[in-house]
């Protein structure tokens, strides 16, 4: 999969909601935890009074979440929808600060903007603003949860087919040295 979106690279980053693959040759160049990656700014309509204020409400509820929830966290706020992720093997601390500067990036990058994503190297945050309420995923289902576990269970599934895939790989290789081995 990663091939097929990033090509033939060195380095590379696949980010899905609520996880994230990174794979890097050993001693490649390493940048701080919150250096700004990409950015996207959507729609600089104005979403009306208080949106700043909706906003930063919902900015600060993704801040304190994402200690708590694992490095992940995502809430809706009248109207807005954040989310924000960091890597696994940050503390919840650094967590906390990673999404701290991406809110800060965010706030200045993006001003007025009704939508956006920040990626910065360890963390990255994306919100929204939907006017007529936040869609509801569980539209179709009576359990909202199985929805909101849609994407973390094909990254697992993907995860776990290139782990059997790179276990079948290692087996093979070590049966033609055993091959090779008899044939002198």
């Amino acid at each position: 999969m990663t091939k097929r979106l990033c090509g033939n690279t060195i380095a590379g980053r696949i980010q899905l909601n609520g996880c994230y693959g990174l794979y890097e040759v050993a001693g490649f160049p390493q940048v701080s935890g919150v250096k700004m990656l990409y950015k996207s700014c959507g729609g600089s309509e104005a979403a009306g009074n208080g949106f700043d204020d909706r906003r930063n409400t919902a900015f600060g509820e993704v801040e304190n979440g994402v200690g708590s929830g694992g490095g992940f966290y995502a809430t809706s706020y009248q109207n807005m929808y954040v989310m924000g992720q960091c890597e696994g093997d940050l503390s919840s601390g650094d967590c906390v600060g990673c999404v701290k500067a991406a809110v800060q990036n965010a706030q200045v990058e993006c001003g007025g903007s009704i939508s956006g994503q920040i990626y910065l190297h360890k963390c990255y945050i994306s919100y929204s603003y939907y006017p007529n309420g936040v869609p509801s995923k569980s539209s179709s289902s009576s359990s909202g949860s199985g929805h909101q576990n849609i994407g973390k269970t094909v990254a697992i599934v993907i995860g776990g087919t290139a782990a059997a895939g790179f276990v079948v790989s290692l087996l093979l290789f070590l049966k033609s040295l055993t091959k090779k081995r008899d044939d002198y």
